[in-house]
């Protein structure tokens, strides 16, 4: 008997023909944001532009959930197939702080004499955020452009958000806004490999686009950095973290070839021009980094950082403007926990046997050697000083503070010290995990529902006592203190951590926890040098890491490192 033919069964998305929605007269096409298998009567798979949607003159109450944001991506998208923009956001009205308008009036200027970029690195929490709003609209006035186009840090969660409520509250000034993820910059490039093109761009956090990437490489593109100046956006750097050194201002390359009047792709490799123009910088492993005479001499290090700042701050107008905030760098100290003899035992013990005895899942082989066994030994200190972080946690929470405490690794420090301190009956607000809710866990730290915030978002995020939130209420005035549960080895990720709390003239003292006579006293070491590299890029107050340094013994620093 012959084989019965197989018959394939239809998918019924695919059974949808490949047209675009369409409006008739008085409806909207309602763009979606349906997850996967979730029911969402009423709407429509469109297999052309890859998206739900439904057509109607106002959205079902039961479709609500899935709408689009404002500034988004996919409100973008709809607005594009719409003759009228969707319904705009509120948030509480805000006026920019007199040194927040100045950098705004510093950024149009640059505008104004028809440079193509500003670089904006304040220390955090001064504000740039409305800064780069108020000069983005500025600079499109001047322009006669429509579009403006942000790039924010991870979690979007709370960055797109923030950045929504930000332009609302100051108002969009009738230009179009795109909000975006450096995830998501791939969709703003073509079939063709073309860029979308946008009149100003503002690239926050844009130490994110130091090192070369996928991302970094969409970013160069979207900003056009290779284009002359008259096709290019104006594009507005914001960091109050530049970099390491100055092989990694690389989002900036494009601004330096304007400074020198070259063409901007003889600075597109801009480890190797700067080490042509006689910086100490060599490339190893595929990336720039300090020379080993430069590693040895944080003065070396701090000369050729001036060298290059100065190409910004002495162009006129200057294209670069810092300020250390006025209410003074956060008071950092380091706090060592000596390890029982029994712990000692659990650190020097072999990973595989640790990780049983500790119940920790395997990610991958239980040998490790080079940097793996590093991060091994780092995540046995951190893991090992959990119920000392706990206690020191829980004694300022009684003081009547709320506490911040910053880590790295989640499955042996984030998540157990959370659960930890709500085994004590203590709320905790949990911004880590890539967790979709980030911004609903902030705002429970903030309304003080919660008193403890564990986290390892180094950027973007506003944990500090009366802020102003979007709704108009205000976070609650309890003082913050904030703890590294672990040392990290990125002086961006460290002064970026501080400055979550220590910002808009609310000052919050931070502790670096580690434990002596272990790796963690290594990476305390690192992370000191660093923050001095990270705040000298902007010449910034060095004072802060005095006590710090001596904590760590830092004889590689000069004599004058603090001057």
């Amino acid at each position: 008997m012959p084989p019965r033919p197989r018959t394939r069964r239809k998918n019924p998305r695919a059974a949808a023909p490949a047209d675009l929605p369409v409006a008739g007269p008085g409806e909207r096409i309602w763009i979606l944001d349906v997850p996967f298998r979730t029911p969402a009567p009423g709407s429509r798979w469109y297999p052309k532009p890859r998206v739900h949607a439904y057509v109607g003159p106002t959205l079902p109450d039961e479709l609500r959930p899935f709408a689009t944001k404002p500034y988004t991506y996919p409100r973008w998208v709809e607005d594009d197939l719409n003759s009228e923009p969707g319904p705009p956001p509120t948030a509480a009205p805000k006026t920019p702080r007199p040194e927040q308008l100045e950098a705004a009036d510093a950024i149009e200027l640059a505008a104004r004499h028809a440079a193509r970029g500003f670089a904006l690195f304040d220390d955090p929490g001064m504000g740039k955020t409305l800064s780069a709003v108020v000069a983005a609209k500025a600079v499109a006035a001047l322009r006669g452009g429509t579009t403006i186009l942000v790039t924010v840090d991870r979690p979007a969660s709370i960055t797109v958000p923030h950045w929504r409520a930000s332009i609302a509250a100051v108002g969009d000034g009738g230009y179009r806004w795109l909000i975006i993820s450096p995830d998501q910059l791939k969709k703003l490039i073509a079939g063709n490999g073309r860029p979308r093109r946008f009149d100003v761009v503002v690239n926050d956090e844009a130490h994110n686009f130091r090192h070369r990437s996928q991302r970094t490489g969409y970013q160069r593109r979207i900003n056009r950095l290779l284009d002359p100046a008259e096709k290019a956006p104006f594009v507005i750097s914001m960091t109050a973290t530049p970099g390491h050194h100055p092989g990694e201002w690389l989002y900036l390359s494009s601004l330096f070839a304007q400074i020198h009047d070259e063409p901007p792709e003889h600075w597109d490799d801009l480890g190797a021009r700067l080490a042509d123009a006689g910086l100490p910088l060599e490339r190893y492993l595929g990336r720039w980094q300090w020379s080993p005479e430069a590693k040895a001499s944080t003065a070396l290090q701090a000369r050729a950082v001036e060298t290059v700042r100065t190409w910004l701050t002495a162009a006129t107008p200057p294209l670069m403007l810092h300020r250390d905030a006025p209410w003074g760098p956060a008071p950092i100290d380091g706090l060592g926990v000596d390890l029982t003899p029994a712990e000692v035992l659990a650190y020097e013990m072999e990973w595989g046997a640790y990780r049983r005895e500790m119940k920790i899942a395997r990610t991958g082989s239980d040998t490790a050697r080079g940097r793996a066994a590093l991060v091994r030994f780092r995540q046995k200190a951190g893991m090992i000083r959990v119920p000392h972080t706990v206690e020191l946690v829980a004694a300022h929470v009684e003081r009547g503070y709320q506490v911040l405490v910053a880590t790295e690794m989640v499955s042996t420090a984030a998540a157990p010290i959370a659960d930890q301190l709500e085994e004590r009956g203590i709320a905790v607000s949990r911004i880590f995990g890539g967790r979709a809710d980030a911004e609903e866990e902030r705002l429970r730290f903030q309304r003080g529902e919660s008193r403890v915030c564990v986290f390892n978002t180094t950027s973007s995020i506003s944990l500090h006592a009366n802020e102003q939130l979007a709704d108009g209420t205000t976070a609650t005035a309890t003082p913050r203190v904030g703890f590294f549960h672990q040392p990290r080895y990125s002086g961006i990720a460290a002064r970026q951590t501080i400055g979550r709390a220590h910002r808009d003239y609310q000052v919050c003292p931070w502790w670096l926890l580690y434990s002596t006579d272990t790796v963690e006293e290594s990476a305390g070491q690192t992370m000191v040098q660093r923050l001095l590299v990270t705040s000298a890029s902007v010449d910034g107050d060095l004072s802060t890491f005095r006590s710090l340094a001596a904590l760590f013994d830092a004889d590689w620093l000069p004599d004058d490192a603090f001057d």
